[in-house]
């Protein structure tokens, strides 16, 4: 998952499979470390491919603003340019409505009025699925490994 930006330019990296799925053989790690690792860096390659190329075309479309303040020297790095584009959107009636959103999200949750059901319903089934079968895999060899931590 690479971030490059070449003249103020975002190079996108190439939409593909993980680089770390089958990096360990099955056999070398508990599978919740080799499972963990390769879902952390498919999420690392979803923020490059689909996420950040979204906030770059929105600073492509920014491009004086948001470099306004950068120097010359560091125009190419992506996280001074992200900084910078952040600072903007920081200002921005959706980002503040956004945050007085959150601050009401939150009240709910603390306060257990909250309603989850609409809430990432296609993320959330994938996660439900993952844990069930996870659980599933591991109750299949409980003879074998007890009680043990999973």
């Amino acid at each position: 998952m690479q971030h490059i930006k070449v003249e103020c330019g975002y190079c996108p990296p190439e939409n593909k499979k993980t680089q770390f799925h089958g990096t360990h053989q099955d056999w070398e790690m508990h599978p919740s470390w080799i499972a963990g690792v390769e879902a952390l860096n498919a999420y690392g390659d979803w923020v490059s491919s689909v996420v950040l190329p979204i906030a770059f075309q929105w600073i492509e479309e920014h491009k004086p603003e948001v470099y306004a303040t950068v120097p010359e020297d560091v125009k190419d790095d992506v996280g001074v340019a992200i900084a910078a584009a952040f600072k903007l959107v920081k200002e921005l009636s959706a980002y503040q409505n956004g945050m007085k959103k959150r601050a009401a999200y939150e009240a709910a949750v603390a306060d257990g009025t909250w309603n989850p059901s609409n809430t990432n319903p296609v993320w959330t089934g994938i996660v439900k699925k993952v844990r069930t079968e996870t659980e599933e895999a591991f109750a299949e060899q409980s003879s074998l490994l007890g009680d043990t931590p999973r």
